[in-house]
């Protein structure tokens, strides 16, 4: 009896130490993970992945687009100290790549309490036209992470449709909502991604519009940032029970290589996010 008792103290010190509160970094970063030929880079593009992974290891939170291609993700993933780490190596049969899509997380205070899950679009536009979309097998990631005694944050990924046309634009406004659908109204969430909507169409803006009708808060936004045409985003939002606020925006302005040059055609969008849960549980 005296070893039962003992065991249900430990247990509850436990649960004590297990913090209710926290701040954590984030980075979405289009990587241009594109063959040599594809790319406008004097670099080779294995050489620029190299670059880039020792950066991103200084970000609790990392989401990368265009990371189609299996050698060069590995280079990016090289030595990353994040205990989850999910790549969308799947290629749909009728597409050429992948979604190209990976997420990288230390936010886990629990072991193997992520779940992870990926998904496809239903519609896209052009393979050798409209920007070529339909080569690749775009969609969103969702890894769902514990913290706390039991408060769930979704972490979502994406790269959507890019192209100004008709047939662009309609893709895109579905593909938004597909990820809001997806979206578990118990779970905070932060969302990230290249999302190729931009604030001077109007088209652009009323699908940023229906993210926010969701909830999803950008922290460009948020914070009055001074670049806010940026089509690389981090949103936030609250659950009942899990409260984040956004503390910072940036543009890292260290992803060059030694010549001064930018790794990749997108600049890479940060941010500083704390997270609270609630008293009331």
């Amino acid at each position: 009896m005296r070893w039962c008792l003992l065991l249900v103290c430990v247990g509850c010190v436990d649960a004590e130490l297990v913090p209710q509160e926290g701040t954590f970094s984030v980075i979405t970063y289009n990587v241009q993970g594109l063959p040599d030929a594809l790319t406008d880079s004097p670099r080779p593009t294995l050489d620029r992945m190299q670059d880039i992974a020792p950066l991103l290891d200084d970000y609790d939170v990392v989401g990368l687009q265009e990371d189609f291609d299996p050698d060069w993700h590995d280079a990016l993933v090289a030595g990353a100290s994040h205990e989850d780490a999910y790549w969308t190596d799947e290629t749909l049969d009728d597409r050429v790549y992948s979604a190209g899509l990976a997420v990288l997380s230390r936010l886990s205070q629990q072991p193997s309490a992520t779940v992870y899950r990926e998904f496809y679009y239903s519609s896209c536009h052009g393979t050798l036209d409209g920007s070529g979309d339909c080569l690749a097998s775009k969609g969103f990631q969702v890894a769902t992470v514990r913290l706390a005694d039991n408060e769930w944050v979704d972490i979502v990924n994406t790269h959507h449709e890019a192209g100004g046309g008709e047939q662009d634009i309609a893709a895109r406004a579905i593909q938004v909502e597909e990820v809001i659908a997806a979206l578990d109204e118990s779970h905070a969430v932060v969302f990230m991604g290249d999302t190729n909507l931009h604030i001077d169409d109007v088209e652009d803006v009323a699908a940023l519009s229906r993210y926010a009708d969701a909830g999803l808060q950008d922290v460009c936004v948020l914070l009055d940032c001074p670049e806010n045409d940026h089509i690389d985003r981090i949103f936030v939002r609250s659950s009942p029970t899990l409260t984040l606020d956004a503390l910072s925006w940036q543009r890292p302005p260290h992803f060059v290589g030694d010549d001064g040059e930018p790794l990749s055609d997108h600049p890479p969008i940060s941010a500083e996010i704390s997270w609270a849960a609630s008293a009331e549980r």
